[in-house]
């Protein structure tokens, strides 16, 4: 079991706008980071170290621009609509693993806030980003806390707000997934330290895939386990309402119809029964049937070449 941490280094006390906050975010593994590190592969590790190294060639676009313009907004929100926090531009670090970094958009006293501004392909959208999510794990396990507040607007195409008011929701500490990113860091750092070594002279476009697919693999077996245990609700609910026609009903997000159908099929037992001389000449012809088939294949065969590939996520990347 992890851990928990308790308090928190200020590494830097502003984050972005100073040398020594520079130099720190170019040396460890900042919280925004973590997903990427996580789930990317090697390509996307030699992006980040690229970064670290050269500096970030990305200097933003009008959305990014916006977004930074309205934290002041978001955090003011926050604090007079869901909980006292102010805003925070300090470089904080973890007190045991000094390479982990993060830098929340606010803080609060036993919470981080980070705020965002969505494009209006967001719409009416509640849920949180993994990236999000990964980069608020990230700040808990920095600063110690069980909890974050993720605050977020939709902008709409002329730059202007789109929602009535902004909409927040609250994120869970949760140590399985700490534990996951942590160690990933871990192994970017120890990677980093030995040179960036090619990986299996395997391409980085093909270990990106790779990584792709094994995180697409991830999202899909938790998101059918999620479908059984809710249609272990489900489907007896629908049992119990359901008439001879079957059942329909509608909730909130989605609805569902049981149909009953009846189609026709061979009862063998009961030809055997009622025809027992028919049903054995059938069975007779069936028999003399495959028997052809197969004396047929061996006389007149041909070779069909079939191939199969198989993945497998990497034990330790689960």
């Amino acid at each position: 079991m992890t851990t928990q941490t308790t308090s928190y280094r200020i590494v830097a006390a502003d984050s972005l706008g100073s040398e020594e906050g520079l130099a720190a975010r170019a040396a460890g593994v900042t919280a925004s980071e973590l997903h990427a590190i996580a789930q990317g592969g090697r390509g996307a590790h030699r992006r980040i170290l690229a970064d670290k190294l050269n500096g970030s060639t990305f200097r933003g676009n009008a959305h990014t621009r916006r977004g930074h313009e309205r934290e002041d907004f978001l955090i003011d929100w926050a604090n007079e609509t869901v909980a006292e926090c102010a805003g925070n531009i300090a470089l904080l670090g973890h007190p045991v693993l000094l390479s982990i970094l993060a830098t929340p958009d606010g803080l609060g006293l036993d919470f981080g806030v980070e705020v965002k501004s969505h494009d209006h392909k967001w719409g009416d959208r509640d849920d949180v980003p993994a990236e999000h999510y990964d980069q608020m794990q990230g700040g808990m396990a920095v600063a110690g806390f069980e909890r974050w507040l993720y605050v977020w607007e939709v902008m709409g195409e002329d730059g202007t707000p789109t929602l009535d008011e902004p909409r927040y929701r609250w994120v869970w500490r949760n140590e399985k997934r700490i534990a996951k990113l942590l160690a990933e860091a871990e192994k970017f750092t120890a990677w980093r330290a030995a040179g960036a070594p090619d990986a299996d002279e395997i391409p980085d476009e093909v270990d990106d895939a790779l990584a792709d697919w094994a995180d697409a693999r991830a999202r899909k077996t938790a998101a059918e386990a999620d479908e059984k245990a809710a249609m272990k609700i489900i489907r007896p609910y629908a049992d119990e309402i359901a008439d001879d026609d079957g059942a329909k009903a509608a909730g909130t997000r989605a609805h569902f119809t049981l149909a009953k159908t009846s189609t026709p099929e061979l009862d063998e037992a009961a030809w055997a029964d009622a025809e027992p001389e028919s049903y054995a000449a059938y069975l007779d012809l069936r028999l003399r049937v495959a028997a052809a088939e197969a004396a047929a294949a061996v006389l007149y065969s041909k070779t069909k070449t079939s191939t199969r590939m198989n993945i497998y996520p990497t034990k330790d990347a689960a």
